[in-house]
């Protein structure tokens, strides 16, 4: 870090309360977030100690967004939005479309959403506690005050930078089910899990 860059004291740092309070109510900072992000990650170092001594882990992701990790905590919100990434991943390659490139550059309709569609989808949903057209808009209001998504109008959404934290994991446990594919089934464990 350039010396001209360094903050002589925590007190210094830029828009401090802002950004503490936004990780801390579990958003994801991106640049969209405009000067918030800007200071975090211009006295990322900073930031970094400073919320370490503070208990709270700072993750940069790689897709230049900031949030805090909590591995000991994966509420019913994050299931939901969980279950609602992998629906739609799985109906997006379904479809035979490039499920990244969909997912980041496409806004979509709730009304074209594939979630309460099909008993399966809808099975999922249930456990999920998400029965109604109303329970997926609130999913995405969810996912909006969290800095994945970002509503269009009234009937349509879209995904910002951060929904990669969701997209990434989706992605891997679709790598993962494609290696178990070619596995024998006598291969498997009692589990039905890969050894």
């Amino acid at each position: 870090m350039k010396t001209e860059d360094m903050v002589n004291n925590v007190m210094d740092l830029p828009h401090m309360a802002e950004v503490f309070e936004a990780l801390r109510r579990g958003k994801h900072i991106s640049m969209k977030d405009g000067d918030i992000f800007h200071a975090l990650k211009k006295h990322e170092p900073v930031y970094e100690q400073l919320f370490a001594k503070l208990g709270f882990k700072l993750v940069h992701h790689a897709r230049d967004f900031f949030y805090f990790l909590d591995t000991s905590n994966f509420t019913d919100l994050s299931s939901k939005i969980a279950v609602f990434m992998f629906i739609l991943v799985e109906h997006l390659a379904d479809q035979g479309e490039t499920v990244e490139d969909t997912v980041m550059t496409r806004r979509f309709a709730y009304k074209d959403l594939p979630h309460l569609n099909g008993e399966r989808y809808q099975t999922y949903m249930r456990e999920a506690e998400v029965t109604t057209p109303e329970d997926l808009a609130a999913i995405v209001r969810t996912m909006e005050r969290f800095g994945f998504a970002r509503r269009t109008d009234a009937e349509t959404f879209c995904f910002d930078v951060p929904i990669y934290r969701f997209l990434d994991l989706c992605m891997e446990m679709a790598t993962q089910a494609g290696k178990t594919d070619g596995v024998p089934s006598e291969a498997m464990d009692e589990r039905g899990a890969a050894p």
